[in-house]
């Protein structure tokens, strides 16, 4: 497996995900995006650059397996209501892509059997509207 890219998250985003994560049981998902927290560099919310994913963040991606391109807002499970626009952080790409920078990619299980390599093309942050 290739060498994991640099992740970087909020302080407030990384003290949300884990209350979460001690509130489930734990699965492959929920395992990985745990570990993926514990290697992360912490900072503070304003200074988390702005094609840093995070939460609420407008994310394109591709996965390389398929070639096919997404683009979705990153949210928390109880936020998901809109599934062709939205992706949950407990989904595998979800869990994949935090504290991912835009132009990285990150080899990620998205099964217990299947792998793919996910890279993210672009990031508007979350204060950020794109324009119709």
């Amino acid at each position: 497996m290739a060498k994991k890219p640099k992740l970087v998250i909020s302080k407030v985003v990384y003290q949300t995900l884990s209350t979460l994560l001690d509130s489930m049981p734990e699965d492959m998902i929920t395992e990985q995006l745990l570990d993926e927290l514990e290697r992360a560099r912490l900072v503070v919310d304003d200074k988390l650059p702005h094609d840093i994913v995070t939460m609420h963040s407008l994310v394109t991606f591709t996965v390389q397996s398929t070639g096919k391109t997404f683009t979705y807002t990153l949210v928390y499970p109880q936020e998901l209501n809109d599934t062709s626009n939205q992706l949950s952080i407990l989904s595998p790409v979800g869990s994949a892509i935090i504290g991912l920078q835009a132009g990285s990619k990150i080899d990620w299980a998205i099964s217990p059997s299947n792998q793919t390599t996910i890279f993210v093309e672009k990031v508007l942050p979350p204060s950020v509207t794109p324009l119709a």
